[in-house]
């Protein structure tokens, strides 16, 4: 059985389970809310200075904040980061759509608002989307190399606290949304702490929270397992956090698989959240300290750790020195989030951000067969802890790619044509790579081998160390002629810095020897932009064009050049990464 119809049995039936009727007033939704909203601030802003500083180990606090205080003072208030800014961005897109979201409001939504500062499986997401994507294609580990990251867990905690006392949905809808970016384990944190947020609206017991939370992911989830594991280290070094740190990292990160092996590893930061709640003792202060030392991706896990307690005790948990560390701010954050990071979106007033959302959660238990009454001036909520999400049936493509009329001549060819034969190591080695070793391969005879995606499936045309742009092309020659209408050519994983064409046109030589272009239609559109938001790693791109007869063809164009990334990457943007080049005969 597949995984997501196992997580939709084991949400179906803790949703079934007898419960009596929760109950809320508006007064204490919205405080919870408001300590939603300001704990991830404060968790993102203050882990942000300690992003991924602590690897082979722990930190030692106490901390200082320098970098968050003169970016708060620059603002006079909060500021968006990736840890809050998409949350906001699905507050704008359920005050115009509704409650019940779908894939294509998703879609239309991030290409509109998120233009830069996303990375890795939130940005191999927002490429395919240009592509033509929907989710969750724009997830899945054929199309995402980085579907394993940190990514859903940062950007998907409003889903949640949008559903108060309802956790089979806050966990059915943050799977539906965590696979937006991701897939298979990496989507359980989000399940975790979706459902922690929902049900902490009226349980504060910690460790009761997350007993129930990981009863949502399917036995023999890895994630599920990994949450025993930190409850048992818990109890067995109540005091000593760095043991279990050291337990865990050996486990999920340097023993890790080398496909999967990241600082930004979905399971490795989900796990060093739950320590962090465990060990930090349900005060958001220590929760923050010990998850800044935890480290790794540690911005994320404070955010939302901080964001959940934020929940369950209120905002008046939320640290005042944190929020108010002005002297002249008489307000959290000084009432002000200032949208440094996302395209149209405006900045908030944070008692509006609140005020709204609360607006949303109203709609939403109702939406969910909950209900309203009026009691001496006060709305209290009755909500309905049964309910579960249901997702809309939805295309996942917007284009169909053209099929071949004959067999694929490739493999069939003389001789592979290529700018670059072989990887230049010591040029690969200097560069910052996010893309594990395990897809790449070193020379181009792979890209006839009929292999489109996976271990060893990638080759980087990628030369000595150059300042100048390149024009790289692959093609193939026949000892005889053939007759082909339609190339295919095929992007492998791609790197932040580069790894894809600016353009890229079709060629076949002529019975003199010369090259000609092709005039084909490609299918789907070219990326209009060659800046790394709008690329799709291990996308396809058909040209058919009218039959030719010849004896070599090949694909050419201009390597993106990234300016932005040269100052890390030493100018050696100008490369392509390419799985496969498939060339099929007219019939």
């Amino acid at each position: 059985m597949k995984r997501s119809a196992l997580i939709f049995l084991c949400l179906l039936a803790l949703a079934s389970c007898a419960q009596k009727p929760l109950e809320i007033t508006r007064t204490e939704l919205k405080d919870k809310i408001a300590g939603a909203w300001i704990g991830q601030m404060v968790g993102n802003i203050y882990g942000l200075e300690y992003e991924n500083k602590f690897v082979d180990e722990p930190g030692e606090g106490p901390f200082v904040f320098n970098k968050a205080m003169r970016k708060m003072e620059a603002v006079d208030g909060a500021f968006s980061d990736d840890d809050t800014d998409v949350e906001y961005l699905y507050l704008l897109m359920m005050e115009k759509n509704g409650v019940d979201p779908t894939y294509a409001q998703v879609r239309e939504h991030w290409m509109y608002h998120i233009r830069d500062r996303v990375w890795l499986a939130n940005r191999a997401a927002l490429g395919l989307m240009h592509y033509g994507f929907t989710p969750p294609l724009t997830g899945s580990k054929k199309y995402n190399p980085h579907w394993f990251q940190i990514d859903p867990q940062l950007i998907n905690e409003i889903w949640a606290y949008t559903a108060p006392g309802m956790p089979a949905y806050a966990a059915g809808i943050s799977d539906w949304a965590a696979r937006i970016t991701s897939d298979d384990w990496a989507a359980s944190p989000t399940v975790v702490y979706g459902s922690m947020y929902s049900e902490a609206f009226f349980e504060k017991d910690i460790p009761t929270l997350i007993k129930h939370a990981k009863a949502y992911l399917p036995k023999g989830d890895r994630f599920r397992a990994i949450i025993d594991e930190c409850l048992d280290l818990w109890k067995k070094n109540p005091d000593n956090w760095k043991a279990s740190r050291k337990v865990i990292a050996d486990e999920l990160y340097f023993n890790e698989p080398d496909i999967t092996k990241s600082i930004w590893n979905a399971d490795l930061n989900g796990a060093m959240g739950i320590l962090a709640l465990l060990y930090g003792n349900g005060d958001i202060e220590e929760t923050l300290n010990i998850g800044c030392a935890l480290g790794f991706d540690c911005d994320n896990q404070t955010a939302t750790i901080c964001g959940l307690l934020g929940v369950i005790n209120g905002v008046e948990s939320v640290p005042t020195d944190r929020a108010m560390p002005f002297e002249h701010w008489t307000k959290p954050f000084n009432d002000r989030y200032i949208n440094v990071t996302r395209y149209d979106m405006p900045d908030a007033s944070i008692e509006d951000l609140i005020e709204r959302t609360v607006v949303l959660a109203e709609k939403n238990i109702l939406a969910r067969g909950g209900k309203v009454r009026e009691e001496n001036g006060e709305k209290i909520y009755t909500i309905n802890p049964k309910a579960r999400f249901v997702p809309a049936n939805e295309p996942v493509a917007l284009f169909e790619l053209p099929k071949p009329s004959g067999r694929n001549l490739a493999p069939e060819a003389a001789e592979i044509l290529a700018l670059t034969r072989e990887t230049d190591r010591a040029t690969l080695d200097s560069c910052w790579l996010t893309i594990p070793v395990t897809y790449r391969a070193y020379t181009v005879d792979v890209i006839n081998d009929g292999i489109v995606d996976g271990p060893g499936a990638a080759f980087y045309s990628l030369g000595e160390k150059s300042n100048a742009p390149k024009r790289d092309f692959f093609g193939y020659r026949w000892d005889e002629p053939v007759t082909t209408d339609m190339i295919s050519f095929h992007y492998g994983p791609l790197e932040e810095f580069g790894g894809w064409y600016s353009n890229l046109h079709t060629e076949y030589l002529d019975e003199n020897g010369q090259w000609q272009p092709l005039e084909a239609k490609v299918t789907p559109d070219w990326p209009y932009c060659d800046e790394v938001f709008f690329q799709p790693h291990n996308g396809e791109f058909v040209f058919t064009f009218p039959a030719v007869t010849t004896t070599a063809v090949r694909v050419i164009g201009d390597d993106a050049v990234l300016i932005h990334w040269n100052k890390y990457t030493k100018d050696v943007s100008a490369f392509i990464s390419i799985t496969e080049l498939s060339v099929y005969e007219a019939k």
